[in-house]
């Protein structure tokens, strides 16, 4: 447990691409600090899979701010959500999720098809080189790497897959004026 307080005191000692080294984050408060300082970093790619886009962690004001500096940083930076429950998400209000509205194509949410549903992976994936991962949806333990190219490369090629047989989400067209 000192560990993980020690990394959430000196988190911004950890550098997306460069700090190879991996942590377990075991509540929603270190998941969300890490979540945010990771996201902070982003130049480019910002890639989630998650059951309803968990609240705890990316539903606050921090993260809203991080991914919305990703959006509009470069027409480059590519922002995909894939969600199991996005009615859910949407009957919510998560922040983010009406970010998405506002900000049209450059944050793009889909919907998991069905195929795919039994995956119980909750992971967001940074630059294609950081990574938070929850193997299980039934625990907030997270593993954390700001620089894990092996396990990137794997997770990837799966939300890849994921995205291709998935659909845009019609809960997500709709813009706010």
């Amino acid at each position: 447990m000192e560990k993980i307080d020690e990394i959430i005191k000196n988190i911004d000692r950890y550098i997306l691409g460069e700090t190879d080294e991996e942590f377990i984050c075991i509540n929603e408060e270190d998941n969300q600090i890490v979540a945010v300082a990771m996201l902070k970093q982003a130049e480019f790619h910002l890639d989630i899979l998650s059951q309803d886009f968990d609240p705890d962690i990316y539903d606050n004001q921090e993260f809203f701010d991080a991914i919305e500096d990703l959006a509009l940083l470069s027409r480059h930076s590519r922002i995909r959500i894939l969600l199991h429950n996005t009615k859910k998400v949407s009957q919510r209000g998560h922040l983010v999720f009406h970010l998405s509205k506002r900000l049209g194509g450059l944050i793009q949410f889909r919907s998991i098809a069905e195929i795919h549903r039994h995956i119980p992976d909750t992971f967001m994936l940074v630059d294609r080189i950081g990574i938070m991962h929850r193997p299980h949806t039934d625990t907030l333990a997270a593993t954390v790497n700001f620089k894990d190219y092996p396990k990137i490369k794997k997770l990837l090629q799966l939300f890849n897959k994921i995205w291709e047989d998935s659909e845009p989400d019609p809960e997500s067209r709709y813009i706010i004026l």
